[in-house]
């Protein structure tokens, strides 16, 4: 591998490490806002202590859209998954072996919830806007799991391609919201 090969290989390495900590940064935010809800074995507790867990609830939902929006984002400033897939169209090199259009195709299956994200990232979470439509599609839990799941299989296939790794993106404290509301119900 010559010198500009190696540059390439080390930018192409360092975005896709980028993308993969805004990608888990997302998961990170949307399971602490799903442990948060407020089902019925937990809705006493995040009542009694509203004042802090209704804005924590809706803080990790913002946090979510806004890290969402980083890596589907065209922007070329951004570490997304369009930046990937458009240095992969240059260089197939870097991940031999992917069918980057199969890829664009898959996440472009989920573009219903990802317009309906960016709406609450731009209207909500980053600008406020007063003026948001009452009509505005709503952000199904199911559908963004199913997102994350295929954000997270795309990734790994490309990093796989690239360098032989896979990687997981459930983290060791993703338990901790469940484990605080368990042991504020027993106060």
């Amino acid at each position: 591998m010559n010198v500009a090969n190696e540059k390439q290989v080390t930018k192409f390495r360092a975005l896709l490490e980028e993308l993969r900590k805004q990608l888990l940064d997302a998961c990170t935010h949307f399971d602490i806002y799903v442990q948060l809800w407020p089902t019925k074995e937990v809705v006493d507790v995040v009542n009694r202590y509203r004042g802090f867990f209704q804005p924590t609830f809706m803080a990790h939902f913002d946090r979510f859209s806004m890290k969402i929006c980083n890596v589907v984002s065209n922007k070329s400033s951004q570490p997304s998954f369009y930046r990937i897939f458009n240095i992969l169209d240059s260089n197939t090199a870097l991940a031999p072996g992917i069918d980057i259009q199969s890829l664009r195709e898959r996440l472009e299956n989920h573009r219903k919830v990802i317009n309906a994200i960016k709406v609450h990232r731009d209207k909500k979470a980053a600008h406020f806007d007063m003026k948001i439509s009452i009509q505005r599609k709503p952000i199904l839990f199911g559908e963004c799991k199913r997102m994350l799941e295929e954000l997270q299989a795309i990734f790994n296939e490309i990093s796989q391609a690239h360098s032989g790794q896979v990687w997981s993106f459930k983290y060791s404290q993703q338990s901790n919201t469940s484990s605080l509301l368990n042991a504020l119900k027993i106060k």
